[in-house]
C-alpha cells in the first residue's frame, strides 16, 4: 500500500501529459486546416513577443510592490487595521478608468499599458499574500526567531519559503488577468501587440486570420502554463505547511 500513492501520481501525470498533448495537436489542426499561410506569422509572433515581454515586465513590478505592501501591512496591529480596509477599496476601483489620465500623462506608448497592467495584476498576489500571512504557523515563526532568524534573515530564509506557494498561486490568478487587460490596453492605445493584430485583423473582415491567431494565442498560453506556472505549483506545495 505504501507505493499507492505513488502509482496514482504517476497516473495522473500521464493523464494530464495525453491530455496536453492531444489538446496541442488538436489545436495546431484547426489552424493549419484554417490556412496558417494566411496569417502574417511573422507579425504575429513579433507582437507576442512584444506583449508577452509587457506583461513580464509588469509582473515582475506587482509581485515586489505586492511582497513590499504585505510586509508593511503586517509590521504593526494598527498598521493592518488601517491599510486592510483602504487596500480593500482600491482593489475594487476598476483600472481601466485610470487609462485617460495615463495617456495625458505619458501618450499612447507601452508605459501606459504596463501601468495599467500592474494595477489588475498586484491584487490577486498582494491579497493570496495577506490571507497566507495571516495563517502562518506562529510556531514555526517564533521557533526560526530563537535560532536568529531576524531582520533579513527571516525574510529570506522563513517567510518567503512560507508564502511561495501563495506566492505562486497568486502570480497564476494576475497571469490571467495580465492577458485579459493587455488585449483591450494594446488595442485602445494601438501601439504593436497582439492586440492590435488582432483588431486590425477583425477591423479589415479577416475573420480567418482572426481565428487563427487567437487560437495561436491561446495555445501558446497554454504552453506557458504547462511548462512553467503549472511546474512552479507543482514545486510550491513542498513548502506548504503541515
Amino acid at each position: 500500500m505504501r507505493y499507492t500513492h505513488s502509482i496514482v501520481t504517476i497516473r495522473k501525470r500521464k493523464n494530464v501529459l495525453t491530455i496536453s498533448i492531444i489538446f496541442t495537436i488538436f489545436l495546431l489542426a484547426i489552424i493549419l486546416t484554417l490556412g496558417f499561410t494566411a496569417l502574417n506569422a511573422q507579425q504575429f509572433f513579433l507582437g507576442f513577443i512584444l506583449s508577452l515581454l509587457r506583461v513580464s515586465v509588469a509582473y515582475i513590478i506587482s509581485l515586489i510592490l505586492a511582497l513590499l505592501i504585505a510586509l508593511f501591512v503586517f509590521s504593526s496591529n494598527k498598521i493592518e487595521a488601517i491599510s486592510l480596509p483602504v487596500l480593500d477599496v482600491l482593489q475594487s476601483f476598476p483600472s481601466f478608468a485610470l487609462f485617460p489620465l495615463f495617456v495625458v500623462w505619458f501618450g499612447r506608448t507601452a508605459i501606459v499599458t504596463i501601468l495599467i497592467l500592474i494595477i489588475a495584476m498586484i491584487w490577486p498576489i498582494l491579497f493570496t499574500l495577506i490571507t497566507a500571512q495571516k495563517q502562518l504557523r506562529q510556531d514555526l515563526i517564533e521557533a526560526a526567531k530563537m535560532f536568529g532568524a531576524t531582520g533579513n534573515k527571516y525574510i529570506l530564509y522563513v517567510l518567503l519559503p512560507l508564502l511561495f506557494p501563495a506566492i505562486i498561486t497568486g502570480s497564476i490568478v494576475s497571469w490571467g488577468e495580465a492577458w485579459e487587460a493587455i488585449i483591450a490596453a494594446e488595442i485602445i492605445i494601438a501601439i504593436p501587440g497582439v492586440g492590435t493584430y488582432l483588431a486590425i485583423s477583425a477591423s479589415n473582415n479577416q475573420t480567418h486570420i482572426l481565428i487563427i491567431g487567437i487560437l495561436l494565442l491561446l495555445l501558446i498560453l497554454f504552453i506557458l502554463n504547462k511548462y512553467i506556472w503549472l511546474p512552479l505549483l507543482n514545486i510550491s506545495t513542498k513548502y506548504q505547511q503541515e
